[in-house]
C-alpha cells in the first residue's frame, strides 16, 4: 500500500506518519516549504517520538518528499498513491484543492485515471467538503464525473497532540517530532462511496462519525482557548501549567461542563460521547509530558472570536441549551485582551479595543449585539477579570 501525506508539520510528519509506518505503508511527502523539504531531503529518517512512553517511538525512514509545486512528482504520485492524508491547516485548504483539482486534470489528459480515497487531517469544521469544492472548480463537468466516481473524499479527526521538543531536550535532527501517547484516528467511513474501507491498523472508518469534528472543535479548541487566554493574562507560559492552575482549573471544570450540555442540546450527540470527549481534552491539556506553549494556541484571536468559531459558538450553544456560560464568557473576555505584540491579529485585536471600545469588539469581531445577553456576560467577565487584576493596567 502507498499513502500521500500532504503537509510535513507535526501532525501530518508526526502523528500521521508514524500510524501509517506502524502499517508497513510506503510514504511520500508534499510539502510548500522548501527549507523543510531540503531538509526532508538531507536527512535519511528521523524518529517520531511519543511523549512519556519513549518505547513506543517510531522511525520514519525510506519515505519519498516533493515540493508541493513539483507538477512531474504529483504526475507520478497520483498514479500510485492509494491514500491520501491532508495537514495542512484548514485555511490552506481551497489553494490546496486547486492544485490537486489541477494535477487530477493533467493526469486525465494523460489518459490516466487516479483512483484514490483522500481524507482530511484538519482542525475544520468542513474540511472534506471545502477540499472537494476545491478540486472540482478545476474540473470540466465530464472531468468532474470521472473524479466523482474514482475518488471519495472524507475527514479525520485529529484528537492527538504534535509538539515541540520537551524542555531541555537536545534536538539534533530538526525533523524530529513529538507527539501524544494516542493513537486512533477517527475517520467519516460513510464518506467511502467507490472504495472499501481499508484495513489500517489505528485508522477507525466509523459509519457513526455523525458530529465527530463539531464535537472535537468545540470540546477540545474551546477548553484549551479558555486554558490558553487566562493562562496568558496570569502570565503563564505553557498549556499544563495553565490548565492545572488552582485559579484556573474551577473555570476550566465549569467551562466542561458548560460545554457537554451545549453540544449534547444543540449536536444530539450522546451524554456518553460527549462525556468522552471531554475526559479526554482534559486529560490531554493537564498533562505535563505535553508541552504546548499558551501563545501558540492564542494567536489569531480574532478569527478565534468569531461567531461560529470556539468561544462564541458554543456560548450560543449553551444559552439556547438554558446554560449559562459563565466559564465560556470568561475565557472570552481573556481572549479580548490577548496582546501578544508578535501575533498581527492580536495587535489589531488591541487597536479596535483602545480606539473603538470593547462593543466594537463584541460587534465587530465577535458578531454579536452589543446589548445582547452574551456579550453583557462578557462585560460582566471583563470586570472581573480586572477586579482579580488578571487586566491589568485599566480602571
Amino acid at each position: 500500500m502507498h499513502a500521500t501525506i500532504i503537509g510535513g508539520g507535526r501532525i501530518g510528519r508526526g502523528f500521521v506518519a508514524s500510524l501509517l509506518k506502524r502499517n508497513h505503508v510506503e510514504i511520500t511527502f508534499f510539502d510548500t516549504d522548501q527549507e523543510l523539504v531540503k531538509n526532508f531531503e538531507q536527512y535519511s529518517s528521523y524518529t517520531v517520538h511519543v511523549l512519556g512512553n519513549e518505547k513506543e517511538n517510531t522511525i520514519i525512514n525510506e519515505y519519498k518528499i516533493n515540493h508541493i509545486n513539483n507538477s512531474q512528482a504529483w504526475a507520478d504520485e497520483l498514479t500510485k498513491t492509494d491514500i491520501i492524508f491532508t495537514a495542512v491547516g484548514g485555511k490552506n485548504l481551497t489553494s490546496l484543492g486547486k492544485i490537486i483539482g489541477k494535477n487530477y486534470q493533467q493526469a486525465l489528459s494523460r489518459e490516466d485515471v487516479p483512483s484514490f480515497i483522500l481524507v482530511t487531517c484538519e482542525n475544520w469544521m468542513t474540511p472534506a467538503e471545502d477540499l472537494q469544492q476545491a478540486i472540482e472548480t478545476q474540473l470540466a463537468d465530464a472531468e468532474k464525473y470521472i473524479f466523482q466516481r474514482h475518488v471519495d473524499i472524507t475527514q479525520a479527526v485529529i484528537r492527538a497532540s504534535g509538539t515541540s521538543a520537551p524542555n531541555g531536550e537536545q534536538t539534533i535532527n530538526p525533523l524530529d517530532t513529538w507527539v501524544q501517547d494516542y493513537w486512533a484516528l477517527p475517520v467519516d467511513g460513510k464518506r467511502l462511496q467507490n472504495h472499501q474501507k481499508p484495513n489500517l491498523q489505528y485508522f477507525e472508518f466509523r459509519d457513526d462519525f455523525g458530529e465527530m469534528l463539531a464535537q472535537k472543535i468545540y470540546t477540545n479548541n474551546t477548553s484549551v482557548a479558555l486554558v490558553a487566554y487566562l493562562g496568558y493574562l496570569k502570565g503563564i507560559n505553557y498549556v499544563a501549567d495553565a490548565a492545572n492552575d488552582s485559579d484556573i482549573e474551577p473555570i476550566l471544570e465549569l467551562g466542561y461542563e458548560e460545554i457537554n450540555q451545549a453540544l449534547i442540546y444543540s449536536l444530539g450527540v450522546s451524554e456518553e460521547s460527549q462525556l468522552e470527549f471531554s475526559r479526554v481534552a482534559e486529560a490531554k491539556y493537564k498533562d505535563y509530558s505535553i508541552v504546548d506553549e499558551v501563545i501558540r494556541i492564542g494567536r489569531d484571536p480574532i478569527r478565534k472570536l468569531a461567531s461560529d468559531d470556539r468561544l462564541i459558538g458554543p456560548a450560543n450553544m449553551a444559552m439556547d441549551a438554558g446554560v449559562n456560560p459563565k466559564a465560556i464568557s470568561l475565557a472570552t473576555a481573556a481572549a479580548i485582551y490577548f496582546d501578544y505584540p508578535k501575533d498581527p491579529s492580536s495587535v489589531e485585536l488591541k487597536r479596535i479595543r483602545e480606539t473603538q471600545g470593547i462593543d466594537a469588539v463584541l460587534e465587530e469581531v465577535c458578531g454579536i449585539s452589543k446589548e445582547s445577553t452574551l456579550a453583557n456576560l462578557i462585560k460582566e467577565s471583563i470586570l472581573e477579570l480586572k477586579e482579580h487584576q488578571w487586566i491589568k493596567g485599566e480602571a
